[in-house]
């Protein structure tokens, strides 16, 4: 069974320091997921890429487990793509 890549745009707050985001993000204990990287791309902006094995699994750890990082406040999905077997 192929996994979901889900990628993520990840705002924070003016005060949040970003390398203590990446590092809480990088230690999110997500059901079914695994974070696969994140990566800082301004003073308030992440990226982040999160394998998932369903729909459901990735709604879930985006509504509830990045929700709850201390200094982000938005989290938008850039994509999900579905690799093909073979």
């Amino acid at each position: 069974m192929s996994m979901l890549n889900v990628y993520l745009f990840i705002e924070l707050l003016k005060a949040a320091d970003p390398s203590a985001v990446i590092a809480e993000v990088k230690k999110l204990e997500l059901p079914n997921c695994t974070v696969k990287n994140a990566v800082q791309l301004a003073d308030d902006k992440l990226v982040a890429h999160v394998d998932c094995k369903t729909g459901p699994d990735a709604t879930r750890a985006v509504l509830e487990k990045f929700t709850s990082v201390n200094g982000i406040v938005q989290t938008n999905i850039i994509a999900v793509v579905k690799p093909k077997d073979g």
